[in-house]
């Protein structure tokens, strides 16, 4: 009888190292199928196989999650090259492609977001805006049976602390990865071990730089 997948949770808990292969972006631009600029992962969309090979040698490599490439795939993104109405389409495959990597390994599937690039601390508006990028792209992933999300490059604790808001609204476990700048700091918190302890006891299930 096979036996039921683990998961993110239950692998730390039994001291199960669990590692997470990413970098798809540059490696994208690298093989030609995605430009330096805007970097939408229109990939996604356009050669589906490619962003399915490149996910299975990542596994193949050793990584124990099949990331979806979603990262840069929000709202704000493609609304600056006119392209929202692939809004919804890009999130849902590039999970779908994900799960098809990893069929027939333990994987684990991990939906993405990332920094939006609008966040003002001292802008509310800004607040709820991102908090609606944030709404659609978990709500998409959950509803494709993601595992976990992962939200990274957040250089503002505040956006970050978004992140893990929603994904607490929606029940998926988060694990978060501050964008630490050259200063060796974030934008709006000096201390990164302090905004790192912050977003854990505010219940963030991994914390990271």
């Amino acid at each position: 009888m096979t036996q039921p997948k683990r998961s993110l949770l239950e692998r730390l808990d039994a001291n199960q190292p669990v590692i997470h292969g990413s970098g798809y972006l540059f490696e994208m631009e690298r093989r030609g199928y995605l430009q330096a600029g805007a970097f939408v992962p229109e990939v996604v969309l356009e050669h589906p196989e490619v962003v399915k090979q490149l996910t299975v040698e990542h596994l193949r490599a050793g990584s124990d999650v099949a990331l979806a490439f979603t990262y840069y795939g929000h709202r704000e993104k493609l609304r600056l090259i006119g392209k929202e109405d692939l809004l919804e389409p890009l999130n849902r495959e590039a999970i779908r492609i994900a799960k098809a990597a990893a069929e027939g390994t333990d994987a684990l599937i991990a939906g993405n977001i990332c920094n939006t690039n609008l966040y003002d601390p001292a802008d509310t508006a800004t607040h709820d805006e991102i908090r609606g990028i944030f709404t659609e792209q978990v709500g998409w992933a959950v509803d494709e049976g993601v595992d976990y999300i992962v939200g990274e490059t957040f250089a503002y604790l505040g956006e970050a602390q978004i992140a893990r808001e929603v994904c607490a609204e929606f029940g998926v476990p988060l694990v978060v990865a501050l964008a630490v700048h050259k200063e060796g700091t974030l934008r709006d918190e000096p201390d990164v071990a302090k905004a790192c302890g912050i977003l854990r006891e505010a219940g963030a299930d991994v914390v990271g730089v």
